[in-house]
């Protein structure tokens, strides 16, 4: 069953906590993160340590996620691309360290728009790829996973209202400047699983 970003909070609030058998799966664009259990789900929406300055680390205040298409040249975007790069993965290595698994969802999506970057940066450097196409391919896979941050339970509400203000023009900037196509913009989304745990069936009586 698949089921919005936004959706998901609400349906696990239907679900009893004693009920077993649920599992999720998250996909956002080029990133899948399976296997994710009711619990840690629960934690993702009330996560108290969740880092609030996350948001505008990796958006908000990067440029190069939202801009308008001022760069002809590619050594003009690389060096914000590999700022944006070394932080994720910074970000990244401090989070594998931890116990927590809602940390670990964190973790896959960080590496997952650092690898983006990574991609962008193999193109400008080789020069056969124009700008545009690169940044316009970089904030199509990377859409669902600032979208992911952006919609946090947990977000600061400033925080949270600057960055939807900076995703709606980084969308805008797409369709007009790099000639994308809005159905080319995949939201973030869960898919639910059920198993229900099957009861043994109790062998027949020997008759006398």
């Amino acid at each position: 069953m698949k089921i919005s970003l936004s959706e998901i909070w609400n349906f696990i609030d239907l679900i009893g906590r004693e009920e077993k058998g649920w599992s999720y799966q998250l996909l956002a664009g080029n990133v899948e993160i399976s296997a994710i259990d009711h619990e840690t789900l629960n934690a993702l929406k009330t996560d108290p340590e969740y880092d609030t300055e996350l948001l505008p680390s990796i958006f908000t205040f990067r440029e190069i996620l939202w801009q308008p298409d001022v760069f002809t040249e590619a050594n003009m975007s690389l060096p914000g691309l590999r700022i944006l790069k070394a932080y994720c993965e910074e970000y990244a290595t401090n989070l594998e360290g931890s116990d927590s698994n809602v940390n670990q969802v964190y973790n896959q999506l960080i590496l997952g728009l650092a690898a983006n970057c990574s991609h962008a940066i193999e193109e400008l450097e080789g020069g056969k790829v124009p700008v545009s196409r690169s940044l316009g391919t970089l904030r199509r896979y990377a859409f669902p996973i600032i979208k992911f941050f952006v919609y946090h339970p947990q977000n600061r509400v400033d925080y949270y209202r600057d960055a939807v203000n900076r995703l709606n023009y980084a969308v805008k900037i797409m369709l007009t400047q790099f000639h994308g196509r809005y159905t080319e913009l995949e939201d973030p989304f869960w898919i639910v699983n059920y198993q229900q745990k099957k009861i043994p069936k109790e062998s027949p009586v020997p008759s006398e």
